[in-house]
């Protein structure tokens, strides 16, 4: 019986590791058409990814992945690295960082 309690208290343990590591938003690229699958971006990036897409007839997927307190981008294979480059460059960073704490406000010591 102690077992059960283990392997289900594992379960949840993992379960909990798991919670929130899913991708914040993934974007596919097809044929110089993009979808939104899942999650929402500031619409001037969009308008900007699609300004980088017109020139170029790309298939493949753009995910925001949880980094720290900001969000790292994930392309796939087929997107090449100097059009990953560029989008990295239009990304809106600032956007997706955690606000600072404020710090407590301490007396200072003379």
């Amino acid at each position: 019986m102690a077992w059960i309690s283990l392997i289900v208290g594992l379960a949840l343990i993992w379960w909990l590791l798991k919670l929130g590591r899913g991708p914040l938003f993934d974007l596919r690229l097809a044929h110089g058409k993009l979808t939104m699958q899942k999650g929402k971006v500031p619409p001037a990036f969009i308008t900007q990814l699609e300004q980088i897409l017109k020139r170029e007839s790309l298939r493949g997927r753009i995910r925001g992945v949880r980094d720290g307190d900001g969000v790292r981008l994930v392309f796939s294979r087929s997107i090449p690295e100097p059009i990953a480059q560029r989008v990295r460059n239009v990304f809106p960073y600032g956007d997706y960082r955690s606000p600072l704490s404020k710090q407590p406000s301490g007396h200072k010591r003379h």
